[in-house]
């Protein structure tokens, strides 16, 4: 998974901290390539493409036979766009930044990019200083807690006010007329329970997220497909969690075990939270898919991470990036224009969903 990891954005961002914090100053020299090779651990060549695209950016200048220094240029500013995700460390948001990039090269635009963590403090932090700067083109932005009411409305105002451009990926905030691509997630969260349907099984239970908005979308899917189905009570078999559990969902052990009590299905939010699960039946003893059977969502790495090789619906990671870019370049031509768009995708069959007889 690390060898998605765009290593030279995280050094790009590094230097730009550097000269926000006033560590770099305009007209100081810039780090050596020496010096970031040994402190990320990259090769001379990670390193020149960060520099380059700081160049680019307007940010460095290279003057041949003394080094590269602190220089910034405000007028490179047209040819630029901010890129905000809430994680990049792991999972699907390197492959996403991955398909990002490549479209906005195709246009000979360049990425800034910066991360929120999933907090509320740190987005109002990075779209503030956008605010002020002005020098971005337009923003491809992941929301924070996208199901909770949002404090950071206001500054979407102001760069909507201001004509830069915004496109929200993987979800959207309700509150504010700024168009979004995603999967459609109740259409996904309605797919994957139909699955568990056609493989016989009649009580499902869900695991899924409740400050992000994919999660009440996919419950929204869920329960519908079990509705069709003509099974009621669906909100009895659900245990929500929240951002700081998804790493750990042993702490809502109480939950996970009467919630789902009974249930020959369950239904996760995404692949890290299936995996989470996954260990937490084998401690009780409990086998997937022989006494339970698991479906998720992402198709990312780890669905073939343990043990199991968890059956997931694909999230199309590069291409929502690639749709993403694309729909800020219509956006950027004509402002009006809905560039909306919500992907679905297919299945991906593992070993963690079991076929009941009749």
């Amino acid at each position: 998974m690390d060898s998605f990891v765009p290593k030279y954005a995280i050094i790009t961002e590094y230097i730009k901290n550097k000269i926000k914090e006033g560590a770099l100053k305009d007209g100081s020299k810039a780090p050596s390539e020496n010096a970031l090779t040994k402190k990320f651990g990259v090769s001379r060549d990670t390193v020149r493409r960060a520099f380059k695209n700081l160049e680019e950016e307007g940010i460095l200048t290279s003057i041949r036979g003394s080094g590269t220094y602190v220089h910034v240029k405000k007028s490179s500013a047209s040819k630029r766009v901010a890129v905000i995700t809430t994680y990049v460390e792991n999972y699907i948001f390197p492959r996403i930044i991955m398909g990002i990039e490549s479209a906005l090269a195709d246009k000979g635009y360049s990425m800034q990019l910066s991360f929120t963590n999933n907090k509320f403090d740190k987005e109002r932090e990075v779209l503030s200083d956008l605010i002020e700067k002005e020098d971005v083109a337009g923003i491809i932005m992941e929301p924070v807690k996208s199901a909770l009411p949002n404090p950071n409305l206001d500054c979407y105002e102001v760069l909507k006010e201001k004509g830069i451009p915004v496109i929200f990926i993987n979800t959207y905030y309700k509150g504010i007329d700024i168009p979004h691509v995603s999967l459609d997630d109740s259409r996904m969260g309605y797919m994957a329970t139909r699955y568990l349907l056609a493989k016989g099984h009649k009580k499902i239970g869900a695991i899924l997220k409740m400050d992000d908005g994919q999660g009440h979308l996919r419950f929204s899917g869920y329960s519908k497909a079990l509705l069709d189905a003509g099974i009621k009570n669906t909100s009895d078999n659900i245990v929500w969690y929240d951002t700081k559990d998804e790493n750990d969902i042993s702490v809502l052990s109480e939950h996970l075990i009467n919630r789902l009590k009974g249930c020959s299905a369950v239904f996760c939010y995404n692949d890290r939270v299936a995996l989470e699960y996954i260990s937490f039946l084998s401690k009780q003893g409990i086998k997937v898919p022989d006494d339970i059977s698991i479906i998720s969502m992402d198709n990312s790495d780890l669905a073939e991470y343990g043990d199991v090789k968890i059956t997931s619906l694909r999230h199309p990671m590069e291409s929502l990036g690639k749709k993403a870019a694309n729909s800020l370049f219509k956006l950027m031509e004509d402002p009006k224009k809905d560039v909306s768009e919500e992907l679905i995708t297919t299945v991906v069959e593992r070993d963690s969903v079991k076929a009941l007889k009749e």
